[in-house]
C-alpha cells in the first residue's frame, strides 16, 4: 500500500480480468451545456472549498443591501399633508355662536309684526280716541315684542351652551388618551432616567399624533422598539469590530509554499 493510498482509502486488489467493453453511449447534454440529466445537477466535490463558505467569509449581501430596522420609523417623522378642502374642527377658542350681521338681523326684525296679536276691534277703539283702547294696543305690542326678545335669547343661550357641550365633548377622548399614554410604564428602566424621560414622553406624543388609531399601550410598544433599535443600529459597528477581533483568525497557507 502506497502513501496515498493509505491517506484516501484506497484498497490494492487482484488483477481480474477485463469485462468486454460496451459501446460508448453519448453523453446527454443539458440546454446550459452542461453535461448529465437536465434534473439533477452535480453537487461540487468538495462543498468546503466553494469561496463563499470557505472560513472567515461570509455570504454576499443582497443587491439592494441589508434592510435598517429604523425604516419602519420614517414615518411617524413625515408630517401629515392637510386637505384643504377638508372642514376646520371648530376649537373651544372659537366663537359658539358664529358672527352675527347686523344689517341682516335688521332686515328680519323689520320684517315681524309685533301688533298683529292685537285686537281689530282694539284698534278700531284707539282710532276713534279711546284712551283704554290706545293703551291696551301699545301694552299689546309691547309683550309680543318681550315675548319674541325672551324666546330669542333663550334659543341663543341653548345654542352657545350645547355647541360648548360637543366640544368638550369630543375633546374628552383625545385628553384622556393624552393621559394614558403619558402614565404608561416602560418596560426598561434605563428609558425612565431623567435624561431619557422627555425624549421618550416626546416620541410617544409623535407616534400618538401619527397613528390615532393605536391604543396607549401600542403607542408605548412603539417608542420603547424605536429606542431599542436606535440603541441597536448605533452599537452594531463596535459590536461587530469586538466580534471580529475575537474571532480566531484564518489559517495563512502561504507559509507550506515557502518550506
Amino acid at each position: 500500500m502506497s502513501f496515498l493510498d493509505g491517506i484516501f482509502g484506497r484498497q490494492t486488489a487482484q488483477p481480474s480480468p477485463a469485462p468486454a467493453a460496451a459501446p460508448a453511449q453519448p453523453t446527454p447534454v443539458n440546454a446550459n451545456g452542461s453535461a448529465g440529466p437536465a434534473t439533477k445537477q452535480a453537487a461540487p466535490a468538495n462543498p468546503g472549498a466553494e469561496p463563499a463558505t470557505m472560513y472567515g467569509n461570509q455570504p454576499a449581501a443582497p443587491a439592494g443591501g441589508p434592510e435598517n430596522p429604523l425604516d419602519s420609523f420614517v414615518d411617524f417623522f413625515k408630517p401629515k399633508q392637510v386637505d384643504p378642502a377638508a372642514p376646520k374642527a371648530p376649537t373651544m377658542a372659537d366663537p359658539f355662536l358664529g358672527p352675527l350681521d347686523p344689517a341682516a338681523f335688521k332686515q328680519q326684525v323689520a320684517q315681524t309684526n309685533f301688533a298683529a296679536s292685537i285686537a281689530p276691534e282694539t284698534v278700531q277703539k284707539a282710532l276713534q280716541g279711546d284712551p283704554q283702547a290706545f293703551m291696551e294696543a301699545i301694552n299689546t305690542a309691547a309683550r309680543e315684542a318681550f315675548a319674541a326678545s325672551a324666546q330669542l335669547t333663550h334659543g341663543l343661550v341653548e345654542h352657545g351652551a350645547r355647541t360648548a357641550a360637543e366640544r368638550v365633548s369630543g375633546t374628552i377622548d383625545s385628553r384622556v388618551r393624552d393621559f394614558q399614554i403619558r402614565t404608561q410604564n416602560v418596560s426598561n428602566e434605563a428609558l425612565a432616567h431623567p435624561a431619557v424621560a422627555p425624549m421618550v414622553s416626546a416620541m410617544k406624543r409623535q407616534i400618538a399624533q401619527s397613528n390615532p388609531q393605536l391604543s396607549p399601550e401600542q403607542v408605548q410598544q412603539q417608542a420603547e422598539a424605536y429606542f431599542t433599535q436606535v440603541a441597536d443600529v448605533l452599537t452594531a459597528p463596535k459590536q461587530a469590530a469586538a466580534a471580529a477581533s475575537a474571532a480566531p483568525q484564518a489559517p495563512n497557507f502561504a507559509g507550506y509554499l515557502n518550506s
